[in-house]
């Protein structure tokens, strides 16, 4: 009986020590992976009294890191134009603001300043509507006919990336957001993510006819070779303490409305390479939106 006493006393002892070892594990991962409560609380006092106002809830504590993507072919143009193309390239001109690269085949691109983007299959622009005038597009496609549509414009825009090169294992997906139709052609409107975080400013309206892309224009980041490396984002706290700066004291009262992630597109080695830096996006109701660089904290946009 005293037997069963004394290990009935060791299992206790065990059980507790196995509830200790746990509960010190976790404090021990949420202060090197969370940041202390308090410190977010402290932080809303202060945005108050600047007439800021923000909700807990939405403040993440959690400690992140982030993967940043550096691109660069040498000949980014002529890389992505053969890729979409599948032809050979016949004509190239530098222009003062990037490059017009004609093909074999008659099709023209044109690279410009900040990744803006044109393609046109038949050499001109057609005589179109602007699709960005929505009031415009008179006809509604049927959900066959959408899924139709954006296997067409993914499979063209995600050619001019097939070449890149990432150690990371990732997601590169092309969203078309909307389809419209007039006249008998069709148009999307696309933006692009990488692991479900958006690519900031990178939009494209494309023109579908014939089963193909004839068109499209807009702003668009063709992933070229290149190399990847983890980073430790700056923690949301210090980036809001940026924002108080931004904003200042305010007579009238500002609310941050959503704090999310985003890519922005940064170029440097005279505008042959570039890199998709992980940032901050912060929006508010009546100031606008602010876009800080995830790891060094200093503001790429604000709008």
């Amino acid at each position: 009986m005293e037997h069963k006493q004394i290990v009935n006393v060791l299992i206790c002892l065990l059980i507790l020590s196995c509830i200790t070892v746990t509960a010190v594990a976790l404090a021990l991962r949420k202060e090197i992976f969370y940041l202390p409560d308090k410190s977010v609380d402290d932080l809303v006092a202060i945005l108050e009294d600047s007439g800021i106002y923000i909700d807990k809830s939405i403040i993440s504590t959690k400690k992140e890191r982030g993967i940043v993507y550096v691109c660069g072919s040498g000949d980014y143009g002529s890389d992505v134009a053969k890729l979409i193309g599948r032809e050979n390239i016949k004509y190239s001109f530098t222009t003062p603001d990037g490059e017009i690269i004609i093909m074999s085949d008659g099709a023209r691109f044109e690279f410009g300043d900040s990744f803006s983007f044109k393609y046109y299959k038949n050499g001109n622009a057609a005589a179109s509507p602007d699709p960005f005038e929505l009031s415009q597009m008179t006809g509604h496609p049927t959900d066959n006919k959408i899924d139709e549509i954006s296997k067409i414009v993914s499979e063209f825009l995600e050619r001019g990336s097939d070449e890149f090169e990432s150690r990371e294992s990732l997601s590169i997906v092309t969203e078309v957001e909307r389809v419209w139709e007039n006249s008998g052609k069709y148009y999307a409107f696309c933006t692009r993510s990488i692991d479900g975080v958006a690519i900031n400013d990178n939009r494209v309206m494309c023109t579908i006819e014939g089963g193909e892309v004839t068109e499209a224009y807009g702003t668009w980041c063709f992933l070229t070779l290149g190399e990847s490396y983890s980073a430790q984002l700056s923690d949301i706290l210090n980036i809001l303490f940026n924002v108080k700066k931004e904003l200042g004291v305010r007579d009238d009262s500002v609310t941050i409305e959503s704090i999310g992630r985003c890519y922005s597109l940064y170029t440097y080695g005279e505008d042959k390479d570039f890199c998709l830096i992980p940032c901050w996006q912060i929006v508010t109701d009546n100031a606008g939106e602010y876009i800080y660089n995830a790891i060094d904290s200093t503001l790429y946009t604000k709008n």
